[in-house]
């Protein structure tokens, strides 16, 4: 029974597929929405908002006189604006603003954004475009840019530039998500490509503050390396002049006579006898005094 239950089932649909070929081109057409779409059913021939009841998906049948089908991506959909040729669209995308200081900025961006599914009927009739792209470099675009114009004069270049760059990414993100959000459209990210792009003659000048400050932080590393080498050079001297006075104050007269002595015992023990052929000073030289032998006396 199963066999041919699905045995029946094929032929249907093949009836089905072979008559929508027949009829393809005449009165009829056919499309299909595959996974990750949703697509629209639009009355050409009646003026009213798109209903929950002209949302389509998987195989689709439509007169192509009275009807068409518009297909958006309800998958992330990623972006970049920029201004380089070779990325994005070829043309200059690039955002600009003014900041509080009055610096011209330019930056480039990137966006990931959703389309709400449940919303698609609301979004063909505000925009009526045929394709996301149209959307995409459209109207995001330009709320994406009055956006950065309208936080960007919030805050001074320098801040922007340094540590408040990350606080100024985070609220363009969520002003433009609560922009776009009624509409069914959810912000996923925003972020920056590159760097801030000042005039050339501020970014010289930035460039040369870096510099200085970096210059400056290694020069008074430096002296603080040399700082702690002479106060360490100054404890070692200490050190051995502390140990010289307790040696030399450690010293009297019985050590240098019990070492005299010492001496004296070391130059007997090694003595072999003999008086040596050279002398010089009152002991000639040597380390005690030897006296000179008396010769016996003469008998007359």
């Amino acid at each position: 029974m199963i066999f041919r239950s699905m045995k029946l089932a094929g032929i249907i649909v093949g009836v089905v597929v072979v008559a929508a070929l027949l009829v393809r081109g005449t009165v009829l057409d056919w499309t299909i929405i595959p996974p990750g779409y949703t697509g629209i059913k639009v009355n050409r021939l009646v003026n009213r908002g798109i209903t929950r009841e002209d949302v389509v998906t998987g195989f689709v049948f439509f007169n192509p006189i009275q009807s068409t089908v518009i297909v958006y991506p309800t998958f992330v959909q990623r972006v970049i604006w920029t201004h380089d040729l070779k990325e994005g669209n070829p043309v200059n995308e690039e955002l600009t603003f003014n900041t509080k200081d009055s610096v011209p900025v330019n930056l480039d961006v990137a966006v990931s954004y959703l389309l709400d599914a449940e919303k698609v009927p609301e979004f063909y009739t505000k925009f009526r475009a045929d394709r996301i792209e149209s959307f995409t470099h459209g109207f995001l675009r330009d709320t994406a840019r009055n956006a950065v114009v309208m936080i960007g004069s919030e805050y001074a270049f320098d801040d922007i530039n340094g540590s408040k760059k990350e606080e100024f990414l985070n609220r363009l993100a969520k002003e433009l998500g609560s922009r776009v959000s009624p509409i069914g459209v959810t912000i996923q990210q925003f972020g920056l490509i590159g760097a801030l792009r000042p005039p050339p003659a501020l970014l010289d000048a930035v460039n040369a503050k870096t510099r200085a400050i970096q210059d400056s932080i290694k020069v008074e590393n430096e002296l603080r390396s040399s700082q702690a080498e002479a106060k360490k050079k100054i404890a070692l001297a200490e050190g051995e002049a502390a140990a010289n006075r307790a040696l030399a104050s450690s010293i009297d007269d019985r050590l240098l006579a019990w070492e005299r002595i010492k001496l004296q015992k070391d130059a007997i023990a090694k003595w072999n006898g003999q008086m040596p052929s050279v002398m010089s000073g009152e002991s000639g030289g040597m380390l005690f005094n030897v006296p000179t032998p008396i010769a016996p006396a003469v008998r007359k």
